[in-house]
Protein backbone atom coordinates (compact mmCIF):
# COMPACT_ATOMS: atom_id res chain seq x y z
CA UNK A 1 0.00 0.00 0.00
CA UNK A 2 1.32 3.15 -1.02
CA UNK A 3 0.65 5.76 1.48
CA UNK A 4 1.59 8.90 -0.20
CA UNK A 5 -0.50 8.32 -3.24
CA UNK A 6 -3.61 7.95 -1.37
CA UNK A 7 -2.63 11.00 0.67
CA UNK A 8 -1.97 12.94 -2.99
CA UNK A 9 -5.16 11.49 -3.77
CA UNK A 10 -6.59 13.25 -0.83
CA UNK A 11 -5.27 16.52 -0.68
CA UNK A 12 -5.64 17.12 -4.66
CA UNK A 13 -9.98 16.96 -3.85
CA UNK A 14 -9.31 19.21 -1.49
CA UNK A 15 -7.64 21.71 -3.31
CA UNK A 16 -10.25 21.35 -5.58
CA UNK A 17 -12.68 22.45 -3.38
CA UNK A 18 -10.69 25.08 -1.63
CA UNK A 19 -9.63 26.84 -4.73
CA UNK A 20 -12.62 26.91 -6.52
CA UNK A 21 -14.94 30.29 -4.86
CA UNK A 22 -18.43 29.10 -6.41
CA UNK A 23 -17.45 25.04 -4.39
CA UNK A 24 -16.78 27.19 -1.57
CA UNK A 25 -19.71 28.86 -1.41
CA UNK A 26 -21.90 25.85 -2.76
CA UNK A 27 -19.98 23.82 0.13
CA UNK A 28 -19.69 26.44 3.31
CA UNK A 29 -22.01 29.76 2.47
CA UNK A 30 -25.01 27.95 1.04
CA UNK A 31 -26.26 25.56 4.17
CA UNK A 32 -25.66 28.58 6.33
CA UNK A 33 -28.66 30.88 4.40
CA UNK A 34 -31.12 27.51 3.62
CA UNK A 35 -30.39 27.22 7.47
CA UNK A 36 -31.51 30.62 8.24
CA UNK A 37 -34.08 31.50 5.98
CA UNK A 38 -35.97 27.87 7.31
CA UNK A 39 -35.18 28.83 10.15
CA UNK A 40 -36.79 32.26 10.19
CA UNK A 41 -40.05 30.22 8.35
CA UNK A 42 -40.62 27.72 10.72
CA UNK A 43 -40.12 30.27 13.71
CA UNK A 44 -40.43 28.89 17.03
CA UNK A 45 -41.70 25.02 17.78
CA UNK A 46 -42.70 26.05 20.95
CA UNK A 47 -46.47 27.66 19.48
CA UNK A 48 -47.08 31.03 18.00
CA UNK A 49 -46.41 33.70 20.97
CA UNK A 50 -44.90 31.60 23.24
CA UNK A 51 -40.98 32.26 24.45
CA UNK A 52 -38.13 30.42 22.51
CA UNK A 53 -37.23 28.56 25.73
CA UNK A 54 -39.04 25.85 27.48
CA UNK A 55 -42.04 26.74 29.20
CA UNK A 56 -42.18 26.10 33.20
CA UNK A 57 -45.90 27.26 33.88
CA UNK A 58 -46.82 27.62 37.84
CA UNK A 59 -50.34 27.72 39.10
CA UNK A 60 -50.87 29.44 41.77
CA UNK A 61 -54.33 29.88 43.79
CA UNK A 62 -53.82 32.78 45.93
CA UNK A 63 -49.96 34.14 44.17
CA UNK A 64 -48.53 36.63 46.65
CA UNK A 65 -44.73 38.11 48.27
CA UNK A 66 -43.73 34.40 49.18
CA UNK A 67 -44.49 32.47 45.50
CA UNK A 68 -42.48 35.54 44.38
CA UNK A 69 -39.84 35.25 46.35
CA UNK A 70 -39.80 31.27 45.87
CA UNK A 71 -39.54 31.84 42.72
CA UNK A 72 -37.06 34.72 42.08
CA UNK A 73 -34.02 31.95 41.98
CA UNK A 74 -35.65 30.46 38.68
CA UNK A 75 -36.69 33.82 36.63
CA UNK A 76 -34.51 34.73 33.67
CA UNK A 77 -33.20 31.63 33.41
CA UNK A 78 -31.44 30.70 29.90
CA UNK A 79 -32.80 27.17 30.05
CA UNK A 80 -36.71 27.97 30.50
CA UNK A 81 -39.05 30.57 31.76
CA UNK A 82 -41.34 30.84 34.34
CA UNK A 83 -44.98 31.72 33.81
CA UNK A 84 -47.17 32.34 36.55
CA UNK A 85 -51.31 31.40 36.15
CA UNK A 86 -53.72 32.52 39.43
CA UNK A 87 -56.18 30.29 37.55
CA UNK A 88 -56.87 26.10 38.41
CA UNK A 89 -56.03 23.29 36.40
CA UNK A 90 -55.78 19.67 37.23
CA UNK A 91 -53.43 17.71 38.11
CA UNK A 92 -54.13 14.94 35.13
CA UNK A 93 -53.93 18.20 32.61
CA UNK A 94 -50.73 19.02 33.95
CA UNK A 95 -48.70 16.03 34.05
CA UNK A 96 -50.75 15.73 30.25
CA UNK A 97 -48.52 19.07 29.25
CA UNK A 98 -45.60 17.87 30.51
CA UNK A 99 -45.77 14.18 28.85
CA UNK A 100 -46.83 16.02 25.49
CA UNK A 101 -43.84 18.10 26.14
CA UNK A 102 -46.29 21.23 25.82
CA UNK A 103 -44.11 22.42 28.86
CA UNK A 104 -41.28 21.59 30.61
CA UNK A 105 -42.04 21.30 34.09
CA UNK A 106 -45.51 22.16 35.93
CA UNK A 107 -45.99 22.88 39.75
CA UNK A 108 -49.29 23.39 41.83
CA UNK A 109 -49.23 25.34 44.43
CA UNK A 110 -52.34 25.04 46.76
CA UNK A 111 -53.82 28.33 48.73
CA UNK A 112 -52.12 27.99 51.69
CA UNK A 113 -48.49 28.27 50.81
CA UNK A 114 -48.62 32.12 51.36
CA UNK A 115 -48.88 31.44 55.53
CA UNK A 116 -46.74 28.09 55.23
CA UNK A 117 -43.94 30.21 53.79
CA UNK A 118 -44.62 32.94 56.61
CA UNK A 119 -44.32 29.97 59.24
CA UNK A 120 -47.94 29.94 60.40
CA UNK A 121 -49.33 26.61 58.17
CA UNK A 122 -48.32 24.31 55.93
CA UNK A 123 -48.35 23.33 52.42
CA UNK A 124 -47.50 21.04 50.04
CA UNK A 125 -46.37 21.26 46.45
CA UNK A 126 -46.41 19.51 43.67
CA UNK A 127 -44.15 19.66 40.80
CA UNK A 128 -44.43 17.63 37.17
CA UNK A 129 -41.24 17.04 35.55
CA UNK A 130 -39.77 15.33 32.22
CA UNK A 131 -36.28 13.52 33.52
CA UNK A 132 -34.88 13.81 30.37
CA UNK A 133 -35.08 17.22 29.60
CA UNK A 134 -32.20 19.22 30.90
CA UNK A 135 -34.73 22.30 31.44
CA UNK A 136 -36.58 20.05 33.87
CA UNK A 137 -33.97 18.87 35.68
CA UNK A 138 -32.51 22.07 36.27
CA UNK A 139 -35.86 23.48 37.65
CA UNK A 140 -35.97 20.18 39.95
CA UNK A 141 -32.87 20.96 41.02
CA UNK A 142 -33.72 25.21 41.58
CA UNK A 143 -36.88 24.17 43.50
CA UNK A 144 -35.47 21.97 45.92
CA UNK A 145 -32.53 24.70 46.86
CA UNK A 146 -35.21 27.23 47.38
CA UNK A 147 -37.58 25.22 49.41
CA UNK A 148 -34.63 24.42 51.36
CA UNK A 149 -34.24 27.88 51.57
CA UNK A 150 -38.04 28.96 52.67
CA UNK A 151 -38.38 25.78 54.90
CA UNK A 152 -34.72 27.16 57.01
CA UNK A 153 -36.39 31.21 56.76
CA UNK A 154 -39.15 29.85 57.86
CA UNK A 155 -37.69 27.52 60.87
CA UNK A 156 -35.82 30.57 62.00
CA UNK A 157 -38.29 32.81 62.28
CA UNK A 158 -40.35 30.32 64.33
CA UNK A 159 -37.26 30.00 66.77
CA UNK A 160 -36.38 33.73 67.61
CA UNK A 161 -40.15 34.84 67.75
CA UNK A 162 -41.39 36.37 70.35
CA UNK A 163 -44.12 34.32 72.02
CA UNK A 164 -46.01 37.90 72.45
CA UNK A 165 -45.92 38.47 68.70
CA UNK A 166 -43.23 41.06 69.18
CA UNK A 167 -40.28 41.09 67.14
CA UNK A 168 -37.54 39.17 68.33
CA UNK A 169 -35.28 41.06 70.20
CA UNK A 170 -30.87 40.87 70.95
CA UNK A 171 -31.19 37.95 72.98
CA UNK A 172 -33.77 35.75 71.33
CA UNK A 173 -31.10 33.27 69.67
CA UNK A 174 -30.86 32.32 73.30
CA UNK A 175 -34.00 30.57 73.28
CA UNK A 176 -33.01 28.12 70.59
CA UNK A 177 -34.98 25.19 71.33
CA UNK A 178 -33.59 22.17 69.76
CA UNK A 179 -36.92 19.55 69.67
CA UNK A 180 -38.98 22.56 68.04
CA UNK A 181 -35.69 22.64 65.40
CA UNK A 182 -35.67 19.17 64.79
CA UNK A 183 -39.72 18.55 64.75
CA UNK A 184 -39.83 21.70 61.80
CA UNK A 185 -36.83 19.50 60.24
CA UNK A 186 -38.49 16.66 60.26
CA UNK A 187 -42.37 18.20 59.23
CA UNK A 188 -41.17 21.29 57.16
CA UNK A 189 -43.93 23.91 56.60
CA UNK A 190 -43.69 23.44 52.64
CA UNK A 191 -43.53 20.19 51.10
CA UNK A 192 -42.65 19.08 47.55
CA UNK A 193 -44.04 16.40 45.83
CA UNK A 194 -42.51 15.17 42.77
CA UNK A 195 -43.93 12.88 39.79
CA UNK A 196 -41.71 12.30 37.12
CA UNK A 197 -42.63 11.75 33.50
CA UNK A 198 -40.19 10.23 31.19
CA UNK A 199 -40.90 10.03 27.31
CA UNK A 200 -43.48 6.99 26.24
CA UNK A 201 -40.29 4.84 24.34
CA UNK A 202 -43.37 3.05 22.22
CA UNK A 203 -44.37 6.91 20.80
CA UNK A 204 -41.69 9.14 19.61
CA UNK A 205 -42.16 12.70 21.18
CA UNK A 206 -41.04 16.03 19.23
CA UNK A 207 -38.39 17.13 21.97
CA UNK A 208 -37.05 20.05 19.62
CA UNK A 209 -38.22 23.45 20.88
CA UNK A 210 -36.39 25.75 18.73
CA UNK A 211 -36.82 25.26 14.32
CA UNK A 212 -32.84 26.30 14.38
CA UNK A 213 -32.15 23.14 16.02
CA UNK A 214 -33.76 21.02 13.47
CA UNK A 215 -32.67 22.76 10.25
CA UNK A 216 -28.93 23.37 11.59
CA UNK A 217 -28.24 19.61 11.53
CA UNK A 218 -30.70 18.42 8.73
CA UNK A 219 -29.01 21.19 5.87
CA UNK A 220 -25.73 19.87 7.18
CA UNK A 221 -26.26 16.58 6.10
CA UNK A 222 -27.93 17.57 3.20
CA UNK A 223 -25.07 19.26 1.41
CA UNK A 224 -22.27 17.20 2.99
CA UNK A 225 -24.13 14.30 0.99
CA UNK A 226 -24.73 16.51 -2.13
CA UNK A 227 -20.90 17.74 -2.05
CA UNK A 228 -19.57 14.06 -1.60
CA UNK A 229 -21.70 12.79 -4.45
CA UNK A 230 -20.59 15.12 -6.90
CA UNK A 231 -16.94 14.01 -6.44
CA UNK A 232 -18.54 11.01 -8.43
CA UNK A 233 -18.02 12.94 -11.43
CA UNK A 234 -14.68 13.29 -10.78
CA UNK A 235 -14.41 9.46 -11.26
CA UNK A 236 -16.21 9.83 -13.83
CA UNK A 237 -14.55 11.93 -15.92
CA UNK A 238 -10.97 10.13 -15.27
CA UNK A 239 -12.67 6.96 -16.62
CA UNK A 240 -13.57 8.37 -19.73
CA UNK A 241 -10.27 10.41 -20.14
CA UNK A 242 -8.15 7.04 -19.54
CA UNK A 243 -6.83 8.59 -16.79
CA UNK A 244 -7.88 5.72 -14.24
CA UNK A 245 -5.98 3.56 -16.58
CA UNK A 246 -2.41 5.28 -16.70
CA UNK A 247 -2.78 4.86 -12.62
CA UNK A 248 -3.30 1.58 -12.96
CA UNK A 249 -0.37 1.36 -14.67
CA UNK A 250 1.97 3.14 -12.50
CA UNK A 251 2.99 2.46 -9.16
CA UNK A 252 -0.21 3.28 -7.57
CA UNK A 253 -1.89 -0.23 -7.09
CA UNK A 254 -5.69 -1.14 -7.55
CA UNK A 255 -5.71 -0.89 -3.80
CA UNK A 256 -4.18 2.81 -3.33
CA UNK A 257 -6.31 3.78 -5.75
CA UNK A 258 -9.84 2.52 -4.48
CA UNK A 259 -8.46 3.98 -0.22
CA UNK A 260 -7.42 7.05 -2.06
CA UNK A 261 -10.96 7.67 -3.46
CA UNK A 262 -12.80 6.80 -0.49
CA UNK A 263 -10.63 8.69 1.36
CA UNK A 264 -11.10 11.59 -0.31
CA UNK A 265 -14.77 12.08 0.16
CA UNK A 266 -14.79 11.15 3.48
CA UNK A 267 -12.18 13.48 4.67
CA UNK A 268 -13.97 16.11 2.53
CA UNK A 269 -17.28 15.27 4.02
CA UNK A 270 -15.83 15.40 7.57
CA UNK A 271 -13.93 18.51 7.14
CA UNK A 272 -17.39 20.37 5.50
CA UNK A 273 -19.47 18.81 8.75
CA UNK A 274 -17.31 20.22 11.61
CA UNK A 275 -17.60 23.47 9.07
CA UNK A 276 -20.96 23.78 9.25
CA UNK A 277 -21.57 22.33 12.65
CA UNK A 278 -19.32 25.12 14.06
CA UNK A 279 -20.76 27.83 12.40
CA UNK A 280 -24.28 26.55 13.51
CA UNK A 281 -23.34 26.92 17.23
CA UNK A 282 -22.14 29.98 16.88
CA UNK A 283 -24.72 31.83 15.06
CA UNK A 284 -27.76 29.49 15.89
CA UNK A 285 -26.74 29.04 18.92
CA UNK A 286 -27.05 25.34 18.78
CA UNK A 287 -26.18 23.17 21.75
CA UNK A 288 -25.44 19.54 20.27
CA UNK A 289 -26.09 18.00 23.77
CA UNK A 290 -22.93 15.78 26.32
CA UNK A 291 -21.73 13.33 23.72
CA UNK A 292 -19.66 14.61 22.07
CA UNK A 293 -17.96 10.93 21.04
CA UNK A 294 -21.97 9.95 20.22
CA UNK A 295 -21.89 13.70 17.19
CA UNK A 296 -18.27 12.81 16.47
CA UNK A 297 -19.03 9.06 15.24
CA UNK A 298 -22.23 10.10 13.51
CA UNK A 299 -20.67 12.64 11.55
CA UNK A 300 -17.71 9.96 10.95
CA UNK A 301 -20.13 7.44 10.11
CA UNK A 302 -22.26 9.16 7.68
CA UNK A 303 -19.28 10.73 6.15
CA UNK A 304 -18.52 7.45 5.24
CA UNK A 305 -21.39 6.52 3.90
CA UNK A 306 -21.58 9.22 1.32
CA UNK A 307 -17.65 8.13 0.70
CA UNK A 308 -19.35 4.84 -0.39
CA UNK A 309 -22.02 5.83 -2.27
CA UNK A 310 -20.17 8.34 -4.09
CA UNK A 311 -17.34 5.77 -5.39
CA UNK A 312 -20.24 3.75 -6.26
CA UNK A 313 -21.96 6.41 -8.15
CA UNK A 314 -19.04 6.97 -10.36
CA UNK A 315 -18.52 3.67 -11.58
CA UNK A 316 -22.16 3.12 -12.78
CA UNK A 317 -22.54 6.31 -14.04
CA UNK A 318 -21.72 6.66 -17.60
CA UNK A 319 -21.31 10.59 -17.90
CA UNK A 320 -20.45 13.71 -15.52
CA UNK A 321 -24.20 14.89 -16.04
CA UNK A 322 -25.02 11.46 -15.29
CA UNK A 323 -23.68 11.39 -12.12
CA UNK A 324 -24.83 14.93 -11.33
CA UNK A 325 -28.24 13.64 -11.87
CA UNK A 326 -27.98 10.59 -10.19
CA UNK A 327 -26.43 12.74 -6.77
CA UNK A 328 -28.76 15.04 -6.75
CA UNK A 329 -31.58 12.83 -7.25
CA UNK A 330 -30.81 10.58 -4.70
CA UNK A 331 -29.65 13.59 -2.28
CA UNK A 332 -32.99 15.03 -2.52
CA UNK A 333 -35.16 11.21 -2.03
CA UNK A 334 -32.98 10.30 0.93
CA UNK A 335 -33.45 13.82 2.51
CA UNK A 336 -37.26 13.80 1.57
CA UNK A 337 -38.09 10.44 3.42
CA UNK A 338 -35.41 11.02 5.79
CA UNK A 339 -36.44 13.69 7.87
CA UNK A 340 -33.94 16.43 6.99
CA UNK A 341 -36.79 18.82 5.15
CA UNK A 342 -39.29 18.26 8.10
CA UNK A 343 -38.68 16.08 11.39
CA UNK A 344 -39.57 12.39 11.37
CA UNK A 345 -41.72 12.68 14.66
CA UNK A 346 -44.11 14.55 12.87
CA UNK A 347 -44.96 12.52 9.47
CA UNK A 348 -47.49 8.67 10.24
CA UNK A 349 -45.67 6.39 12.35
CA UNK A 350 -44.77 4.19 9.23
CA UNK A 351 -42.82 7.07 7.07
CA UNK A 352 -40.78 6.67 10.85
CA UNK A 353 -40.30 3.55 10.88
CA UNK A 354 -39.20 3.75 6.56
CA UNK A 355 -36.95 6.98 7.69
CA UNK A 356 -35.28 5.62 10.43
CA UNK A 357 -34.00 2.88 8.02
CA UNK A 358 -32.16 5.17 5.52
CA UNK A 359 -29.18 7.47 6.85
CA UNK A 360 -30.01 10.11 6.24
CA UNK A 361 -33.06 9.57 8.81
CA UNK A 362 -30.30 7.69 11.67
CA UNK A 363 -28.30 10.89 11.21
CA UNK A 364 -30.77 13.39 11.84
CA UNK A 365 -32.71 11.47 14.41
CA UNK A 366 -28.83 11.40 16.00
CA UNK A 367 -29.07 14.97 16.21
CA UNK A 368 -32.85 15.12 17.54
CA UNK A 369 -32.03 12.55 20.47
CA UNK A 370 -28.32 14.66 21.14
CA UNK A 371 -30.04 18.74 21.44
CA UNK A 372 -33.77 17.35 22.55
CA UNK A 373 -33.18 14.72 24.59
CA UNK A 374 -29.86 14.66 26.33
CA UNK A 375 -29.17 11.04 24.78
CA UNK A 376 -25.31 9.94 24.57
CA UNK A 377 -23.97 6.74 23.43
CA UNK A 378 -25.60 4.10 24.89
CA UNK A 379 -29.37 5.42 23.65
CA UNK A 380 -28.16 6.04 20.16
CA UNK A 381 -26.30 2.93 19.55
CA UNK A 382 -28.60 1.59 17.47
CA UNK A 383 -28.37 4.17 15.26
CA UNK A 384 -24.93 4.52 15.23
CA UNK A 385 -25.38 0.62 14.07
CA UNK A 386 -27.59 1.35 11.48
CA UNK A 387 -25.27 3.99 10.31
CA UNK A 388 -22.18 1.77 10.44
CA UNK A 389 -23.98 -0.77 8.34
CA UNK A 390 -24.90 1.35 5.53
CA UNK A 391 -21.30 2.54 5.32
CA UNK A 392 -19.69 -1.17 5.59
CA UNK A 393 -22.19 -2.09 2.40
CA UNK A 394 -21.40 0.69 0.58
CA UNK A 395 -17.80 0.67 1.08
CA UNK A 396 -17.92 -2.73 -0.14
CA UNK A 397 -19.85 -2.30 -3.28
CA UNK A 398 -17.75 0.60 -3.98
CA UNK A 399 -14.91 -1.32 -3.84
CA UNK A 400 -16.14 -4.35 -5.64
CA UNK A 401 -17.30 -2.15 -8.94
CA UNK A 402 -14.42 -0.01 -9.05
CA UNK A 403 -12.06 -3.15 -9.08
CA UNK A 404 -13.99 -4.53 -11.71
CA UNK A 405 -13.68 -0.72 -13.45
CA UNK A 406 -10.15 -0.95 -13.28
CA UNK A 407 -9.85 -4.39 -14.27
CA UNK A 408 -11.81 -3.90 -17.42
Amino acid sequence: MNGSVILAMVALRLRRIFRDRSALIWFFVMPMVFSFLMGQLLGDWGGSGQPSRPRFLVYADEPGPELERFLAPLRDHERFVVEVRDTTVSAAALAEAVEDSRITAGLLVPSGFEAAAAGDDTASLRLYFDSDRLSSQTIRTLLEEALLRANTAAAARSLVADPAGGEPGRGAAQGFDQVVFDRLWEEPRVRLAVETLGRKQEEPEFALTNSYQHVGPSYTLFFVMMGVLALAQDLVAERRQRTLARLVTSRAGPADLVLGFLAGGFVMGLVQSVILLVLNSLLFRIDYGDSPLTLGLAMMLFAGVCAGASVLLGTVARTEAQASGLGVATTLVLAAMGGLWWPLEIVPPFMQTLGKLLPTGQAITVFHDLIGRGWGLAENLPLLVGLAVWCVVLTVMATWRLRRVMAS
